[in-house]
């Protein structure tokens, strides 16, 4: 068996991505919108923040942070959950 197929176990907190697109109608016609993620461990929870926020660099903290998107705005943070 190999090691892709083992039970992984995660310790310490999980933490789910919280994503919310906030746009201008007047300008765009598109709806807000908001996704949480499943748990995951901190490490990939920020990548997948990084990945949704189109940022090289490592992001320092919970965030919020926030990007640009057309006719709008991406806001993204870390949720620490009880998974």
């Amino acid at each position: 068996m190999s090691a892709s197929d083992q039970l992984s176990l995660t310790l310490g907190p999980c933490f789910a991505v919280a994503v919310e697109d906030r746009f201008s109608p007047g300008l765009t016609g598109r709806t807000d919108r908001d996704y949480l993620s499943p748990p995951q461990p901190r490490d990939d929870a920020l990548t997948l923040a990084a990945l949704l926020l189109d940022s090289g660099a490592d992001l320092d903290g919970d965030g919020p942070w926030q990007r640009a998107l057309a006719g709008g705005r991406r806001t993204v943070r870390l949720v620490e959950t009880d998974d």
